[in-house]
């Protein structure tokens, strides 16, 4: 006989399978809910990634964009120019003669009026002489006849005649005293040899009727002086005033960089190359420049403004001139400028452009007319 209260063993395994069942069942029905919302969660992850990636298909491609901006008054042009000696000349012999002595060589450093040749001409040494011992007899017949008109011994005729060819013998003689001196050869101001043509006893011709078949001394150049010759193109001659600043260097040390200043205009454009000749002055005491060479001339223009943008922003199609420009709703739409000028990194515009319009930089062949961009200024991220 059973005692009360005494669980049968059938019913406590049955009541222990039900508890785990239900557990069991908890446990995969919580399962099942934690798998279903990863894969909620990822399904809309993917649909986000695909929306941000529908929004940057129509947004378009990033471009880097520049604002057009105001260009300023005054600018720089780059020129490049030639340095010639301030003075320059090729002396040749006024007489004919023979050099007896040459007192300069190439490089010497000379000042006016200094001896630079003796010429020794015999044949006009020997008409000097005749035409002076000339002159002194006729002048002493003429005080002669004067001294003897006042005794009434000569009439006043014979006197005027023979005053008359005494002052014509006198300048005879002092002509040929002019034309000796050139038998010296003189420095006509203080430069450089920069030239020497001949050796003593050379025979010279006069150069005074024929300086083709003459011979030259030397020629002498004025090199702590130069003249800067730049040639402006017709875009930049109307810019162009006397007493504008410059910087010139020597193409081989651009770093030493002289003042000068625009001295002279040639006022009229060149008809074959239509360019305009502008002389600067530079002081080259210190001989840095070498006459005859090539300069960099960084010449300062005041000029109108003008719309402009980097020079990246220019497309080329044939002969015409285009920038993107990106609208207010983003979209590039391509438009004709015309080019005042360039300094290679800044373009200015004479038509065609506004202050304050977004252009692209680098247009490349993927952006078409009307394409939707996301426009990103440069220098920003």
């Amino acid at each position: 006989m059973r005692e009360r209260g005494e669980i049968p063993m059938n019913e406590s395994a049955l009541t222990s399978r039900r508890r785990l069942f239900l557990a069991g069942g908890l446990l995969v029905a919580l399962a099942v809910v934690l798998v279903a919302l990863l894969l909620g969660s990822r399904r809309s992850q993917v649909q986000a990634e695909l929306q941000v990636r529908q929004a940057a298909l129509t947004a378009g491609p990033r471009v880097t964009i520049a604002v057009a901006g105001r260009s300023p008054a005054q600018r720089s042009v780059v020129l490049s120019g030639e340095a010639r000696p301030f003075a320059e000349v090729t002396l040749y012999a006024k007489v004919s003669g023979y050099l007896r002595e040459i007192r300069v060589d190439k490089g010497d450093r000379v000042d006016r009026g200094q001896v630079l040749a003796l010429i020794e001409s015999p044949e006009l040494d020997r008409q000097y002489d005749a035409a002076a011992a000339d002159a002194r007899t006729k002048r002493l017949f003429a005080d002669r006849e004067r001294l003897l008109i006042k005794d009434g011994v000569v009439a006043r005729q014979d006197y005027d005649n023979a005053e008359a060819a005494a002052r014509s013998a006198e300048a005879t003689a002092e002509g040929l005293k002019s034309q000796k001196g050139y038998e010296t050869v003189r420095a006509p101001f203080s430069g450089t040899v920069t030239a020497r043509f001949v050796d003593p006893g050379t025979l010279l011709q006069s150069a005074t009727t024929n300086q083709t078949a003459a011979q030259p001394v030397a020629t002498i150049s004025k090199t702590d002086r130069l003249r800067v010759y730049v040639y402006l193109d017709q875009k930049n001659a109307a810019f162009v005033r006397k007493g504008d600043r410059a910087e010139i260097a020597d193409a081989a040390r651009p770093e030493v960089k002289l003042p000068a200043s625009v001295t002279r205009i040639s006022g009229e454009l060149d008809l074959k190359s239509r360019t305009l000749l502008v002389e600067l002055d530079l002081d080259n005491r210190e001989g840095v420049i070498l006459a005859g060479g090539f300069v960099q001339v960084s010449l300062a223009l005041t000029a109108p403004p003008h719309v402009q943008v980097p020079a990246e922003a220019l497309l080329m199609k044939g002969e015409q001139s285009y920038v993107g420009v990106v609208g207010s709703d983003n979209r590039v739409r391509f438009r004709e400028v015309s080019v005042a000028d360039s300094d290679g990194k800044m373009v200015r515009s004479g038509a065609g452009l506004k202050e304050g319009e977004r252009v692209v930089l680098n247009p490349g062949s993927g952006i078409s007319e009307g394409q939707m961009v996301q426009p990103a200024e440069a220098g920003r991220k």
